[in-house]
């Protein structure tokens, strides 16, 4: 099943998340460049114990209602803090029970995306530049 990233469609992806399902999602937007382009299709699996670790992708709600699909940043007791990959300063901060699904990426994503967060505001300038020739 395939669902746009709109409010409704992201509530109805995360019933389907809760009944163990898998669904295959569209990136709209910038926020996980350069690994997910703007109409990228990903995959989604219910959340396992073990995506809960840095640098993994998550589909999460926040405090505001809001639906994200960004990286794990820091994984504490209570909450877990996400940022996207094309955001290098602004994160969320999300209860563990409102992350809902995880994309399977492959070992060398997460090798490269560990490089990627240790660029912290540096990121900006690589950012830029995949801007600016239209990605």
């Amino acid at each position: 099943m395939q669902i746009t990233s709109h409010h409704a469609g992201f509530e109805l992806l995360r019933d389907l998340l809760g009944e163990g399902r898998e669904v295959t999602v569209r990136i709209e937007g910038r926020s996980m460049l350069p690994f997910f382009r703007s109409g990228a299709r990903i995959r989604l699996h219910p959340i396992r114990p073990d995506d809960l670790q840095r640098g993994h992708v998550v589909l999460g709600q926040t405090d505001a209602g809001r639906f994200v699909i960004h990286r794990i940043r820091r994984v504490g007791a209570e909450r877990i803090t996400l940022q996207g990959d094309g955001n290098p300063v602004g994160t969320e901060s999300i209860p563990r029970g409102r992350i809902y699904g995880a994309v399977a990426c492959n070992p060398l994503h997460l090798l490269l995306a560990r490089f990627w967060m240790r660029l912290g505001t540096f990121r900006r300038y690589p950012l830029w530049l995949l801007k600016r020739c239209g990605f």
